[in-house]
């Protein structure tokens, strides 16, 4: 064995940390790239396809959640006090491996805006797509009369009553 190799070293906290921030941008990078193909699928109205996406999406989000817990877990330790750690706090307490969490924090940071903004985007889609059916459900559905003078005795249209089906808000 080799003297310089030494015994299964425990890795630094901040070699964890860069570890855990590397998981967390290709974990947003996949997150970026499902959001990129919502935006297609919902352009083409593929409904099936978009159901498939946002299971992965679930999924990734899942894993970025346990991500973010195993984060806290560590920078709790490292603080020595039991207090949680900003990224911020972490840094001056790195060696060498201060650049590679900054420069993994950026671009964690850029991933995550261009994430957001594709994610803004998806939901304008979606609000236009619900308009659209709204619109068309109108067209199909029979107008209510106007009911500002109706006869005392007169009983409600059956599409007003079949009308009340469809006012529920999604």
């Amino acid at each position: 064995m080799n003297p310089k190799q030494g015994h299964d070293q425990q890795p630094t906290p901040a070699r964890q940390l860069a570890a855990l921030l590397e998981r967390h941008l290709a974990l947003h990078r996949h997150l970026l790239q499902t959001a990129r193909q919502k935006t297609d699928v919902l352009k083409r109205g593929d409904t099936d396809r978009l159901m498939q996406l946002i299971q992965v999406e679930q999924a990734a989000i899942a894993a970025i959640q346990q991500l973010e817990r195993e984060r806290a877990q560590l920078v709790v330790a490292w603080s020595g006090d039991g207090q949680p750690l900003t990224l911020a706090d972490c840094l001056p307490k790195m060696g060498e491996e201060r650049n590679v969490v900054e420069r993994l924090a950026g671009e964690l940071l850029a991933v995550i805006r261009e994430l957001q903004t594709v994610n803004e985007l998806n939901g304008q889609l979606i609000r236009q797509s619900l308009q659209w059916v709204t619109f068309m459900l109108d067209q199909w559905m029979p107008q209510p009369p106007n009911v500002n003078y109706a006869a005392p005795n007169q009983h409600a249209a059956p599409y007003e009553r079949a009308r009340s089906l469809f006012d529920s808000k999604a």
